[in-house]
């Protein structure tokens, strides 16, 4: 675990990876909840048959990827005094498909830190990995802001 207490580790990090998760198993499961869960109710997210034909396979939506980098961040980062608040994507896009049964792996990469009128702010690109194959899922660029506790 990477521990974090200041705007000062972020900016020695710049440039660099700051962790590689381990693997995360992707389950039929998990698809259907996400997707019922926000009502994307398309064919190739259910219909195994079809989604075998077009993609090898049920797909995941590349919105179920964002919302894994939350957790994954927090399993390889302790922050020690400060408070994190995630305000979103500067860019994000779907590279290949994300099939049920696959393991991805997050590298996430400190992008740049900037001060802020209170705190700072952390720009990262992240890239979502098949760990099987290294293929990249989605990548895209989060920010993140934080504030001394």
């Amino acid at each position: 675990m990477i521990s974090i207490s200041s705007y000062d580790d972020f900016v020695a990090r710049e440039g660099e990876l700051l962790f590689k998760s381990d693997p995360i198993a992707i389950t039929k499961e998990m698809i259907h909840a996400f997707c019922t869960s926000i009502d994307q109710m398309d064919w190739f997210h259910f219909d195994e048959e079809q989604a075998t034909e077009a993609f090898g396979g049920i797909i995941a939506p590349g919105t179920m990827t964002i919302t894994l980098i939350h957790p994954a961040y927090f399993r390889e980062v302790q922050l020690e005094g400060l408070r994190a608040l995630f305000l979103g994507l500067d860019r994000f896009r779907v590279i290949g498909p994300l099939r049920a049964g696959a393991e991805i792996v997050l590298e996430f990469v400190v992008q740049k830190a900037e001060v802020r009128s209170e705190g700072f702010a952390v720009y990262y690109d992240f890239t979502w990995r098949d760990n099987a194959s290294g293929d990249e899922v989605s990548v895209g660029t989060t920010i993140v802001r934080y504030w001394p506790m």
